[in-house]
């Protein structure tokens, strides 16, 4: 079973995706900020990791960072509200897999996860 973090500080948008994705057949964890979200990611392994670009603590890409400065390389989603060209190439420049803006359509996301995994 493939194990699945989401970093998001919405509890809608956790909560909507832990659903669809243990729904999926996923094993997934939660963490609210970028803090908990890194620390996670040192702790255990995981297939794949969806993180929010603007949470509290550390930023998404502050995140993908430490982790690959820590030898981490969990393919990472990152999940934004922000519509700009600049972040979404930064964030594919700087390690993550997909970029995803918000408002998400719920299918179009798990099939890029299902791509993923």
């Amino acid at each position: 079973m493939a194990r699945i973090l989401i970093a998001d500080d919405s509890e809608t948008i956790t909560t909507l995706l832990a659903t669809a994705l243990q729904s999926s057949g996923y094993e997934v964890e939660v963490a609210t900020d970028g803090n908990q979200a890194y620390q996670m990611g040192l702790e255990s392994e995981h297939d794949l990791a969806i993180l929010d670009q603007l949470m509290p603590g550390l930023l998404g890409l502050e995140v993908i960072d430490r982790w690959r400065e820590a030898g981490i390389e969990t393919p990472v989603i990152i999940l934004t509200g922000v519509d700009d060209e600049r972040t979404a190439v930064e964030s594919l420049d700087r390690g993550a897999v997909d970029f995803v803006r918000k408002p998400f359509r719920l299918p179009e996301l798990m099939a890029r996860i299902r791509q993923r995994i």
